[in-house]
């Protein structure tokens, strides 16, 4: 992960001041309006478009970029409706409290559905400000340094559906991060430098809960308690992580579900007494070949006869 904290302070480093400005960009059914070089919020009065009529623009990305600015203010968004805001390298540096009646996202609580932080953004002191953004159903994180995925989380509006976050750095994780989110459906971090994840991190019961993906992190166990109190869950990935000896409890409620995937490959696994379940899981399930012991080593589990999977 040093690498990626390398180059992302590489990337800040390299993004010059420009002159701001804001521009269009037309997709099939989506238009983009971006900004950048951003220097104050007397910027967003300045050079943003309002006119925006619904025939026209039926859904809108907001991009804000490579900018650097003392506050975002009420009126930033105003009558762009746009249904995604996107902060990509734009450092803020005051950003309001709850209960100031200060509200950076005043203009757009009745369309916004997503909000993305990426390379380094300033994020919110606290979630508690996007709490009147009733609609809101995503919150993604992308090239972030230095994440805190703390009970804070909670405050986030209770419609939230997904977190999503990759190619980030996370300095901590407490025990309870999601654990009031009770609508979410999906969670995915990958790419990042995780090295554990509780079942407690999560709501329970989590009967919202259908995607739970933690490819490519640093894993080195799951809890046994994993997929309890999740019966909508159907797709488990933890792919390239670092866990040695899977435990059958960590996927009960997968196995009964004739319908769910999970992925386990990329995972250095150790075929002893531990991994005999592997020989009879779905075929949708996709496990790694063996690592140890030696005598097995790159060879699947269901090849395997359980009497070779043994433990001291």
């Amino acid at each position: 992960m040093r690498s990626f904290q390398i180059a992302l302070l590489f990337f800040l480093a390299c993004s010059a001041s420009a002159t701001p400005a804001c521009v269009e960009t037309y997709g099939s059914t989506r238009t983009t309006y971006t900004c950048s070089g951003f220097t104050t919020h007397e910027d967003f009065d300045r050079y943003v478009n309002r006119d925006f009529p619904p025939h026209q623009y039926p859904d809108i990305t907001f991009v804000l970029k490579d900018s650097r600015i003392d506050y975002i203010p009420p009126s930033a968004f105003v009558d762009t409706r746009a249904s995604t805001l996107v902060f990509s390298n734009v450092q803020v540096s005051s950003l309001p409290e709850v209960g100031q009646g200060v509200h950076p996202f005043h203009g757009v609580s009745s369309w916004l559905k997503r909000i993305e932080y990426r390379n380094g953004s300033s994020v919110p002191g606290t979630w508690r400000l996007l709490q009147p953004l009733t609609k809101l159903q995503a919150l993604v994180f992308r090239n972030m340094p230095q994440l805190q995925l703390t009970e804070d989380f909670n405050n986030l509006p209770l419609n939230l559906k997904k977190i999503d976050i990759e190619n980030s750095t996370i300095r901590s994780v407490r025990s309870a991060w999601l654990s009031q989110l009770t609508n979410l459906e999906e969670l995915v971090v990958k790419d990042t430098n995780l090295n554990i994840f509780e079942r407690s991190m999560l709501p329970s019961p989590a009967t919202k809960l259908t995607s739970l993906d933690l490819r490519h992190n640093e894993l080195t166990s799951l809890p046994e308690d994993l997929t309890r109190d999740a019966p909508s869950l159907r797709t488990l990935n933890v792919a390239s992580n670092k866990i040695r000896s899977f435990n059958e409890e960590s996927f009960q409620q997968l196995k009964e579900n004739s319908n769910a995937t999970v992925n386990l490959e990329g995972n250095p696994l150790n075929c002893d007494c531990h991994a005999r379940f592997l020989s009879s899981v779905p075929n949708s399930w996709r496990s790694p070949p063996c690592q140890s012991p030696e005598r097995l080593r790159g060879r699947q589990v269901k090849e395997i006869g359980i009497s070779q999977l043994l433990c001291d």
